[in-house]
């Protein structure tokens, strides 16, 4: 395919995640969170900063900018500091979610940790095992962040 195809697409779908978080962010937060929680006002506050993040991006589009950080439909490559070893894992919307294939939703504890994270950043993340520094190796838009049929 095209180069400039896939980039359109990527865009495209950048500006469709926009206009669905703009839309519908109440019914996708009441769909995950229907209780006021913790997990919900963090949530919340994420879905804000990442729709900022993507006006800004979508202002001064360009690939370098789109690889920059991770976004919904963003394959990384995360390092692990304690060991070196590598995982490749793409972010999804939660319905898209695949953790056999690698594909982590955002909303789950890891992608809430992960989205916007930046190309060289090191995070520490926490789970169930308790935590793990890691560092950000890469990230490639994968058009892996549809819309489609969320709620």
């Amino acid at each position: 395919m095209n180069h400039s195809l896939l980039y359109q697409g990527s865009r495209t779908q950048l500006v469709s995640q926009l206009l669905y978080f703009d839309e519908e962010k109440l019914g996708f937060l009441n769909q995950y969170f229907p209780e006021r929680s913790k997990e919900r006002v963090t949530a919340e506050a994420l879905l804000s900063c990442y729709c900022v993040t993507l006006e800004q991006l979508l202002a001064d589009f360009n690939e370098e900018q789109l690889n920059s950080r991770v976004l919904i439909g963003s394959q990384l490559t995360l390092r692990y500091l304690e060991d070196g070893e590598t995982d490749i894992y793409t972010i999804v919307f939660p319905n898209q979610a695949e953790p056999s294939d690698s594909k982590v939703s955002m909303l789950s504890p890891v992608g809430m940790q992960l989205l916007l994270a930046e190309v060289g950043s090191t995070r520490r993340l926490k789970v169930p095992s308790g935590e793990l520094d890691v560092v950000v190796e890469s990230i490639k838009f994968v058009n892996s962040g549809e819309v489609g049929q969320v709620i």
